[in-house]
């Protein structure tokens, strides 16, 4: 069928045409679509089987894959790079195609003005493949794409389901992706966007994943992911139970990592990390900035609801954070390690407790703790270099740092979390069971505002320590908040120490 679909696109020459494929056949070597050409294949039992790593197909400009289901057992990709590939091109689609085994299925590079409409991923047998990958690519549509129960190949590397790479303008909307197990590889990201920006998520039900997080925004190197829109996501479920393979490191509903400008309304972060022996929290922003989060819902998680590391300028809005394990809303800073010599501006990051490096988004002027001084970041030099705006004034050697979050929240709710300590005395696991809890603050400023806050235990039996919490050197201002009716009181500053106005 492959030397028939060949033969064809060769006599059409370079008129506009379709090649119409109506029983089903194998394809054993590369089938590469010209200039104004579709392939469609006609009626719902048509299957084309890619027999051999040399199989696949790429798209030129002006062309279309509509309507065929594409079957391989390949353990490894297609020497293309995908079973569908195109390069270069610009006004492209894939509509209604059904992809069994084999893998990476779709891959764009350097790709303009395409769609993706209506695909369905029902399996992968190559190592290291994914369902959709974009890379390098600008104003396209993946639109209601079904990813569904399979297990990930085991592997090396990490994986992305629906992967968007330094592209911007992308539009992923209402996907569908379901029990998937990524427990065989290092880590998973559902809807993810690396190093991308000016894109959107809307809609769509994400559910059951293992080691892998719902929707994912993170950088590459000096790169970052910004000005991303999540709207109406549901993202539940992930890590309810151990996956066939041995990692457990992801699953969080919302993981924004090391991005800038990210927008979430209207999303539900629920189920999420329940697993003990891989608790992970419904939504987590850590080592970004400027986000925001609003009418969300971030309950029955594992741990915390939402939990903010290492993040400057961060607004929660109208959310519900209820009946987590953990707390409800967690502010703490970035942790980590620098080597340091003495008189130099320059810090270099080193492996730590946390194991997270540097941030290309922390703005120019945030203040880094090391070894218990005060610094000013001047600019980023690497994921694992910063300068600071004067010279480190200890001796040389290694030290801890952290790096001081700043979160707003205004107005909604934060109600009996703390699930996880259920029946423990109230003195224990501290900053694990309130409603909110601050901590860190060794820079000295202020690291948050709570307003018309509803932080309160309404159970009979009582796990919710405090509404509002701080701890450290947190200082916060808190006012018109509703904070009656918690095992231990409403709000808890910590002595000597932080200070609540």
């Amino acid at each position: 069928m492959g030397a028939k679909i060949v033969a064809a696109n060769t006599a059409l020459g370079t008129a506009k045409g379709e090649i119409r494929v109506a029983m089903s056949g194998e394809v054993s070597e590369p089938v590469s679509l010209s200039y104004n050409h579709d392939l469609i294949c006609v009626g719902d039992q048509v299957a084309l089987t890619l027999s051999t790593s040399r199989a696949s197909i790429t798209q030129q400009s002006h062309t279309r894959v509509r309507g065929c289901t594409l079957s391989s057992s390949q353990t490894s990709p297609p020497a293309g790079g995908a079973e569908i590939f195109s390069q270069g091109t610009s006004d492209i689609q894939v509509d209604d195609v059904t992809f069994v085994g084999g893998g990476s299925h779709i891959e764009f590079n350097t790709v303009s003005n395409f769609s993706i409409r209506n695909t369905r991923h029902v399996s992968i047998t190559a190592k290291g493949a994914s369902p959709i990958l974009i890379d390098s690519s600008t104003r396209g549509q993946i639109i209601a794409p079904r990813i569904e129960g399979f297990t990930v190949p085991a592997g090396e590397l990490g994986v992305r389901l629906i992967g968007i790479n330094r592209s911007s303008f992308i539009a992923v909307s209402d996907p569908a992706i379901q029990d998937v197990d990524a427990s065989t590889v290092p880590g998973c990201g559902g809807v993810s966007f690396t190093a991308s920006s000016n894109s959107t998520l809307e809609g769509g039900v994400i559910t059951g994943l293992k080691n892998c997080d719902g929707v994912l925004t993170e950088s590459t190197g000096r790169a970052a992911s910004s000005d991303i829109d999540i709207r109406g996501t549901v993202s539940t479920g992930h890590n309810a139970t151990p996956g066939l393979g041995r990692n457990a490191n992801n699953g969080e509903g919302f993981d924004i990592f090391n991005s800038r400008r990210v927008r979430l309304s209207e999303v539900t972060a629920r189920n999420n990390g329940k697993s003990p022996s891989n608790r992970q929290p419904g939504i987590e922003v850590s080592n970004s900035s400027e986000i925001r989060i609003s009418h969300c819902i971030a309950s029955d998680n594992g741990v915390d609801g939402i939990k903010v590391d290492g993040s400057p300028g961060v607004s929660i809005s109208e959310s519900h954070t209820n009946h987590n394990g953990g707390t409800g809303i967690l502010v703490m800073p970035a942790l980590g390690r620098v080597n340091v010599t003495g008189g130099s501006p320059i810090a270099d990051w080193t492996p730590g407790d946390a194991n997270m490096t540097f941030s290309a988004v922390w703005p120019v002027g945030t203040k880094i703790v090391i070894g218990g001084a005060i610094y000013t970041i001047a600019s980023f030099l690497s994921a694992g270099q910063l300068m600071l705006t004067s010279g480190f004034s200890a001796p040389t050697g290694k030290y801890s740092y952290n790096v001081d979050s700043y979160v707003e929240i205004t107005g909604g709710e934060s109600l009996d979390n703390g699930q996880w300590s259920a029946d423990v005395p109230p003195n224990q696991n501290v900053g694990q069971r309130e409603g909110v809890y601050f901590a860190g603050g060794f820079s000295g400023e202020i690291t948050g505002r709570v307003t018309r806050l509803h932080a309160a235990d309404t159970q009979n039996r009582k796990t919710q320590t405090f509404g509002i919490r701080v701890e450290n050197r947190a200082r916060i201002i808190a006012s018109h908040n509703s904070v009656a009716g918690n095992l231990a009181g409403g709000i808890q500053d910590s002595p000597g120490k932080s200070s609540i106005r």
